[in-house]
């Protein structure tokens, strides 16, 4: 194999003639893009005749190659040097070691070429001169043009053997690349082995198919990619129901805008003109009625959140979303926008309509618990037991002067007034005893009811979204996407590839030949190059 050498320009240091003033530094910025390769051999010549701490070209060298792994050091003007023995201590490496060590040669002068001298005539003269000095004789096989040639097919051979294997790897690596980026690009031959209307109805039922997969759950993540740090699909679903809306109604207070006044209010409107001699159970259905209603809200919330995790869903699934979810055949979706766009829209309607007959669901369940209160219910306190714990958790309260009657003498007037009644009338003044132990059974009653409730309504609301909604969507896509899609005078339409893709599909194709050429020549340099793996 051939050495490609890269003849650099020399460093100089003041600009002269018309040179652009900072022509010193565009020479340094050139030659360090070509030696700042960890590939390539630097070939660094310097005068015999002048002290190596000078050298322009072995300073640079320093700066990419600072332990001299990859320099190669070459000595010229041997024949104009005044001391000998300088040049002898710099060829064997005692002035300035180079791990790859130096060679000494000895050019044509302008004079010499001018005069006609041949490059043949040029090796012998050279050859000449290295065998005249008895100080070079240790180092005649680092002396002479054609040792200098000889040692660099070495040092390319070596190299070879070295930079190969990762050359290799990273080719494949390239390549495989280019293969994922041509699969994405999608299978420009499929819509001729199929034909449109085949290749339509396959496009279709692979959307279909990935969007129930992410649902459920059954999601095939890249090979050379991590899984995703965060819930994804149908798990994002789950959260909503368990974490989300459960959590939220377990700590939904049983008393939430119910005041004590409130309870006691609703007890006297309740027993009418008559004293009460139990708790009413028309306060206690009249109230429980009015916080199960407050339950309705975050229910709906609750649709809310699962219809809006439906329609990223359906964006999700092969048309864009930008993480790589899935593998498979949905990527094809990319190559036509009229298509993707047209099953996001038939995708999003069908997620559209089924909103409302969920909403419903959830309003009814709500209104269901409202219609029916069942004080018979196994988990419910009950009154005995609710009388129990009341009387259980009741601190002391001492008698009242006016429960006890009074022993001073009356000092009231002895005709007795009756005051108006005003238009607002509400318990005035302490509570009894019984109203406070009235109170207490019936915020006991409530909240034990209440809680009943709030389990049913955590675990009825996410079956029925499901069933209305998650499953009415997965079960009826993929029929009305072929309803609304296929048709014979849309489907061209739809399959439609951009320009722009074909041109990025054409250019990745051609990328990839290059490198399986590089593939092969590689091989050929691998059998070649002996030890090579």
């Amino acid at each position: 194999m051939d050495l490609t050498l890269v003849d650099l320009p020399g460093l100089t240091k003041v600009p002269t003639g018309d040179q652009p003033k900072d022509i010193s530094k565009r020479i340094q910025d050139l030659v360090k893009k070509y030696v700042a390769s960890s590939n390539t051999l630097i070939l660094a010549v310097s005068a015999a005749n002048v002290d190596l701490a000078t050298s322009d070209a072995l300073a640079l060298a320093r700066e990419v190659d600072p332990q001299g792994q990859r320099t190669v050091g070459v000595l010229t003007k041997l024949d104009l040097a005044e001391e000998q023995s300088t040049a002898f201590e710099a060829l064997a490496g005692e002035v300035y070691p180079l791990r790859l060590g130096y060679t000494a040669v000895v050019c044509r002068n302008e004079k010499s070429s001018q005069a006609g001298m041949t490059f043949e005539d040029a090796l012998k003269e050279e050859h000449d001169f290295f065998t005249r000095q008895q100080r070079f004789q240790p180092l005649l096989s680092q002396c002479g043009i054609p040792n200098l040639a000889q040692r660099l097919q070495f040092l390319l051979l070596n190299h070879i053997r070295e930079a190969l294997p990762s050359l290799r790897t990273n080719v494949q690596q390239m390549a495989g690349k280019c293969r994922e980026e041509l699969a994405t690009l999608g299978d420009e031959n499929l819509e001729k082995q199929m034909g449109q209307g085949p290749l339509l109805l396959h496009l279709i039922s692979c959307y279909a198919r990935h969007f129930g997969d992410l649902l459920e759950g059954r999601v095939e993540h890249r090979l050379r990619e991590p899984p995703p740090a965060k819930l994804v699909g149908g798990a994002r679903i789950h959260h909503i129901f368990h974490r989300v809306f459960a959590q939220e109604i377990l700590h939904f207070d049983a008393f939430t805008g119910l005041s004590d006044m409130d309870i006691r209010v609703a007890m006297r409107n309740a027993a009418g003109p008559k004293p009460q001699l139990f708790v009413p159970e028309i306060a206690f259905e009249r109230m429980v009625k009015r916080q199960i209603q407050k339950l309705e809200d975050p229910a709906l919330q609750c649709v809310a959140l699962v219809f809006e995790e439906l329609k990223q869903l359906a964006s999700q699934s092969g048309l864009g979303c930008g993480q790589a979810l899935l593998q498979g055949e949905v990527g094809d979706l990319q190559r036509f926008p009229g298509l993707r766009e047209k099953v996001l829209e038939v995708a999003h309607g069908v997620i559209r309509r089924s909103l409302q007959p969920t909403h419903n669901m959830v309003s009814n369940l709500i209104r269901i618990e409202t219609e029916f209160i069942n004080v018979d219910h196994p988990d419910f306190i009950g009154g005995l037991r609710a009388m129990s714990c009341v009387q259980e958790t009741r601190p002391e309260t001492p008698p009242s002067a006016e429960a006890m009657g009074s022993r001073q003498p009356s000092q009231k007037e002895d005709v007795i007034r009756l005051p108006p009644v005003p238009l607002v009338v509400t318990p005035a003044g302490e509570p009894s005893e019984k109203e406070r132990m009235d109170t207490e059974l019936l915020k006991s009653l409530l909240l034990s009811y209440f809680t009943i409730v709030k389990r049913k309504i955590i675990d009825s609301v996410p079956k029925a979204v499901m069933h209305f909604m998650v499953n009415s969507v997965q079960e009826t896509l993929h029929a009305e996407c072929i309803s609304e899609l296929y048709k014979p005078d849309l489907i061209p339409q739809l399959l439609q590839e951009p320009e722009e893709l074909r041109q990025k599909r054409r250019s990745c194709e051609a990328k990839l030949a290059e490198l399986q050429k590089a593939q092969d020549l590689l091989a050929q340099i691998c059998d070649a190059a002996a030890g090579c793996a």
